[in-house]
């Protein structure tokens, strides 16, 4: 029995965990769970490339100054917010007076001038940090978004805490709005023109909120980044000795987490009562006392944790079966390995690869150096053709995936690049027994602790 299954017999071992049954005993017993059975389970993840990207996933792509696509939709739900606050200050002139309360005309005032430092924060990796990232403090808002977010569960809480900064705001905001159509107190036409940029404003607003859900919760990979950050966490504080340098930077950095996770999530102060039965059948609190208990919808989250992880860690052996799996879990697949193959969202590219040595080599060294410019000096015979005349030729090639053409772009003097994250990517190789081995991808290197 492998250790991931040995962990999630162990947790079945502890018994039903219910809040009004836990114990300073059965809180041992579940963290012993959690550093004997848990922790060894994770370790043998700990340098899988999929797990790390999974939970570094919403650090890697949503913070400032990521250039990814997904960046690029926060940034303009941002803008959208600022630009619809802004188009509510120019419609007020044209309401009945009064119309809004102070609270609501100083938050329009606040969104319009944009009193945040950004939407993502990736501080809120441990634990949801509950701020609005405000440039100047203001009690009243952060009382409001504290205690309409109160997220104590383990998981991926920078993108779920930045969906809950941009639900405050556009709650605000649609608010007004409703008040603004409802007491337009003019027709002319500079109010309709007016009314009408704010109509527009919300038709931008929505959608693009819209997109940036379909781009970051798309449910599978959610569900692993979830899993992922929160076995990451659970063996950061209960490893003895924890190897994650693509993670933290150092230490003092892991001891803070620990303390964190688990006096904050875990195994926070409660309180333990004692009942005495009553005659009548009922039950009657006779003391009460302080204690570290540990919180039951936060364990049965590291198990499921565990259970979700599987496709992960049981990636297959048999060629056609990782073949199956890595086009479940990558847009970009390539098999080298006769007959060599291509796959684009987990449908096959047909042409001749074995045939297209040059254009094979090509499209294979954009795939290990995405986001790179590869030149013609990183090729299979770089003094042989050009680097452009293997492009042309790898487009007719790739005629009936215009997808996977557009996102290799030409870096002018230096050569072709993939517009593609490394998480999308998957290459696989021959092993010279008739199996397959996965190849590492060129990537930086990702710490932010």
């Amino acid at each position: 029995m492998n250790k991931l299954l040995l962990a999630l017999q162990g947790f079945e071992d502890l018994g039903p965990l219910h809040e009004q049954d836990m114990t300073e005993e059965k809180s041992d017993r579940v963290e012993m769970w959690l550093k004997e059975d848990v922790c060894p389970a994770v370790e043998a993840l700990i340098d899988n490339r999929s797990f790390q990207i999974h939970t570094l996933w919403s650090v890697s792509h949503l913070r400032k100054g990521m250039g990814t696509a997904e960046r690029q939709l926060v940034e303009r739900v941002d803008n959208l917010l600022v630009k619809l606050a802004e188009q509510i200050k120019t419609c007020l002139p044209y309401l009945d007076q009064p119309t809004l309360t102070e609270f609501q005309l100083e938050s329009i005032e606040l969104i319009a001038e944009k009193n945040w430092f950004d939407l993502v924060n990736p501080d809120d990796f441990v634990l949801p940090t509950q701020h609005l990232m405000l440039d100047r403090s203001d009690e009243q808002h952060t009382f409001h978004f504290r205690k309409a977010s109160q997220i104590k569960i383990p998981g991926d809480h920078v993108c779920d805490s930045m969906f809950a900064r941009i639900e405050y705001w556009k709650k605000i905001l649609d608010q007004v709005c409703r008040i603004c159509f409802c007491a337009k107190r003019t027709e002319d036409e500079q109010s309709n023109r007016e009314f009408s940029s704010l109509m527009y404003c919300v038709g931008q607003l929505d959608p693009s909120i819209e997109d940036l859900k379909k781009a970051c919760l798309k449910t599978k990979q959610k569900i692993l980044r979830d899993a992922c950050v929160t076995l990451s966490l659970v063996y950061l504080a209960y490893a003895d000795h924890p190897e994650v340098n693509w993670l933290i930077r150092d230490s003092r950095q892991a001891k803070v987490i620990t303390q964190s996770f688990r006096r904050s999530v875990v195994r926070p102060p409660g309180e333990l009562q004692h009942v005495e039965k009553q005659p009548n059948g009922s039950f009657i609190v006779i003391k009460k006392e302080r204690a570290l208990l540990c919180v039951p919808s936060v364990i049965r989250k590291i198990a499921k944790a565990l259970a979700d992880v599987k496709t992960i860690y049981d990636s297959p052996d048999d060629p056609d079966d990782l073949i199956d799996w890595a086009c479940s879990h990558a847009r970009l697949v390539l098999v080298d390995h006769f007959p060599r193959q291509v796959f684009w969202e987990g449908k096959s590219i047909d042409a001749k690869w074995d045939t297209e040595e040059i254009q094979w080599n090509l499209l294979w060294t954009l795939a290990k150096n995405p986001e790179k410019a590869v030149d013609r000096e990183m090729l299979y015979q770089p003094q042989g053709q050009k680097i452009n005349s293997r492009r042309h030729r790898l487009k007719k090639l790739l005629v009936d995936c215009s997808e996977l053409n557009e996102l290799i772009t030409t870096v002018p003097t230096h050569g072709y690049r993939l517009e593609l994250n490394s998480e999308g990517i998957i290459l696989l190789e021959s092993d010279g027994l008739g199996g397959l081995n996965r190849v590492p991808i060129r990537k930086a290197s990702s710490n932010f602790l």
